[in-house]
């Protein structure tokens, strides 16, 4: 099923995965295994992750109407990617995602075009709490 939404093109902006041991992927990403657990630091706090950049979404552009697509999907399972919390966990989710992208497309399990379609496709999802 064809995409509502075409993928964005990387232009420098990178979803940081968590910190800690990352091995290069050959094109200055960082993969990390998926056997570690990185994200803690020493007596189990986790590390603080960076903020994102809130982006401006146009009325009714593609990516507003996903947005609203995304958010009716969360009304109809009793959530709201309008509730903060929601929000957060809805792009850790889609962060983790990026990491097995990332992984599978180090691996060479995903080709170029196919490791660049995704990872646009979940940008764009991971933006769709900005655009409410």
């Amino acid at each position: 099923m064809p995409s509502s939404v075409e993928p964005a093109h990387p232009m420098g902006h990178h979803t940081p995965g968590p910190p800690g041991p990352a091995t290069p992927s050959g094109d200055g990403n960082r993969v990390i295994p998926f056997g570690r657990r990185a994200t803690r630091t020493g007596r189990g706090r986790r590390t603080p992750q960076p903020a994102q950049p809130e982006r401006v979404v146009a009325p009714d552009s593609p990516e507003q109407r996903l947005a609203l697509d995304v958010e009716a999907w969360f009304k109809a399972h009793k959530a709201t990617l309008t509730d903060e919390a929601a929000a957060h966990v809805y792009r850790t989710t889609l962060d983790f995602l990026q990491v097995m992208l990332d992984s599978s497309h180090a691996e060479e399990r995903l080709n170029e075009a196919e490791y660049q379609h995704l990872t646009g496709m979940m940008r764009v999802l991971r933006d769709a709490p900005d655009a409410l």
